[in-house]
């Protein structure tokens, strides 16, 4: 596998993902200030393809950062401190955003499920029923730590019906899942640029509702921070978009272009045929890992996330996870995943993003998977079951 990739080991793991052709020329391309009348015209596309991956017609800015930072935006603007919100926790991201709302001083009530499982449409129901005076819901789109897809469409559904404000991160499926913010009414949906698109870190859009702008205006929510409030960058789009610097920081440009020929190259493809592809090379990984005996952490295929395959370790694997992912990334030049939080220390992870979610990348990922699996004294399926279970699937 040397050979095939060169020096870098390909990534193989839930992001950051192998970049897209179009990026890697941006970075070696025009570097560009941060402002100006040339840079605005560029920003303005950026905001333009971002919106078009979301389906909204909504104001989507574009943070510098990593994605919790939309996070935190999103909650400090659906409700006050120490009001109620509802958490749907299935994994660490799910966690992680419960634990966002609750250090900006909400109050939390979690709605928990085990690893690969999702929480019911009907127990949210429940939990909404059981909590009238929430303000919001809080929820991920695709459980990336346990390969799970929560049914968001049905969560923003309920929750719009009560007049429940959604927080919603899309930050694993942004490019790769469906996803219909204005179909499915959802107030603030997080994307991000290195996972499904194949970008670098540094740009992150977030698409925000009329309802949620208007609400930080009039001074209904009352955000005590400075990127992640609303008011601050209704402030700079207002007084310096027109001078193209209409964030109040500086972002890198690199970023921000790189995220736009990538989404643009999403878009090109045809989002609906973007997300096909995804589902079809999720099965496939799955029927592969199948064929080598092991078992999936989501419960039911219907949750199996389209562009993460999490697999639990068989029992004579577990304790020896450090030395299958460094055989896989010092032989093999690939490099895989952990499990995390819950699954940590008792799966792995394989991401089928962008460009990977392709027979040409997950080919040499199983193959060198089932070799690795092997070479450390764990039995599974032979090579040649699961390249053929892999392809037949497809």
């Amino acid at each position: 596998m040397t050979e095939r990739w060169g020096d870098d080991p390909l990534l193989m793991i839930p992001g950051p993902t192998e970049l897209h052709p179009r990026v890697r020329e941006v970075l070696a391309g025009r570097f560009y200030p941060h402002y100006g009348y040339e840079w605005r015209e560029v920003y303005e596309g950026v905001e333009e393809a971002a919106r078009r991956i979301f389906k909204t017609v909504n104001e989507t800015i574009v943070m510098p950062g990593p994605g919790c930072l939309g996070l935190e935006l999103g909650v400090l603007s659906v409700a006050n401190r120490g009001e109620k919100v509802l958490a749907v926790v299935n994994g660490f991201f799910g966690d992680r955003l419960a634990e966002i709302a609750a250090l900006c001083g909400l109050s939390v009530v979690r709605l928990e499920a085990g690893p690969g499982e999702t929480v019911s449409p009907e127990d949210l129901k429940s939990a909404m029923d059981g909590n009238l005076d929430a303000k919001a819901l809080l929820a991920v789109q695709n459980e990336s730590a346990t390969g799970t897809l929560n049914p968001i469409k049905e969560y923003a559904a309920l929750a719009k019906k009560r007049g429940l404000l959604t927080v919603i991160d899309s930050i694993s499926a942004y490019g790769g899942v469906d996803l219909d913010v204005d179909g499915w009414g959802i107030d603030v949906c997080v994307g991000y640029a290195n996972k499904c698109l194949g970008s670098i870190p540094g740009a992150l859009p977030v698409s925000i509702t009329d309802e949620v702008w208007e609400r930080v205006d009039k001074g209904l929510v009352r955000p005590s921070s400075f990127m992640t409030n609303l008011k601050v960058w209704r402030w700079y789009r207002r007084n310096w978009g027109a001078a193209g610097h209409p964030y109040p920081t500086t972002v890198s440009t690199f970023a921000y272009l790189a995220f736009k020929v990538a989404a643009e190259a999403a878009l090109s493809e045809g989002l609906e045929k973007r997300y096909e592809r995804h589902r079809k090379i999720s099965a496939a990984t799955r029927r592969a890992a199948e064929a080598m005996g092991l078992d999936f952490v989501p419960l039911k295929e219907s949750d199996a996330s389209p562009t993460i395959t999490a697999i639990s370790l068989p029992a004579s694997a577990r304790g020896r996870l450090d030395e299958l992912l460094r055989t896989m990334l010092s032989k093999h030049k690939i490099m895989i995943g952990g499990g995390l939080g819950s699954t940590a220390g008792i799966a792995i992870r394989i991401g089928h993003m962008g460009v990977t979610a392709d027979p040409r990348y997950l080919v040499p990922t199983l193959t060198s998977l089932t070799q690795t699996f092997k070479e450390i004294g764990v039995e599974v399926g032979e090579v040649g079951s699961v390249v053929e279970a892999f392809y037949k699937a497809l």
